[in-house]
């Protein structure tokens, strides 16, 4: 009787570790970029997998294959450093040049501020 209670205990433990690392991997899909603007919340699984974009696409830095590297944040600082854009002028760069493009295609890619930066209602 007690193995088998252990063993059910084990079990559960095992699914709940389980269904706890999906939730947390499952959060990382979404990203949210803080801006004085109203923050932007970015689908990296939707951008990744679904429109097939190649990883060095936005992170530049990264050799294709790798599965680590530097982020954005870590080179594009508040403000420009010498040849370094800021992280706004380089996320605008890189993300309103594709959405145009996207968006003259005729998909659905948002074009406008209001559409990417939402303020949250306080």
């Amino acid at each position: 009787m007690r193995k088998g209670l252990l063993g059910g205990g084990i079990l559960v433990c095992f699914l709940f570790s389980l269904w706890m690392v999906s939730g947390a991997v499952a959060a990382k899909d979404q990203i949210t970029l803080k801006a004085s603007f109203g923050d932007v919340k970015f689908n990296h699984k939707k951008h990744s997998e679904t429109l097939k974009l190649e990883c060095t696409k936005c992170h530049h830095t990264w050799k294709k294959g790798e599965t680590t590297g530097k982020l954005c944040l870590e080179c594009h600082k508040a403000k420009a450093e010498g040849k370094t854009l800021s992280a706004k002028d380089a996320f605008h760069k890189d993300c309103q040049e594709c959405h145009k493009k996207e968006a003259a295609a005729k998909k659905a890619a948002p074009t406008k501020c209001t559409e990417c930066h939402v303020k949250e209602k306080k």
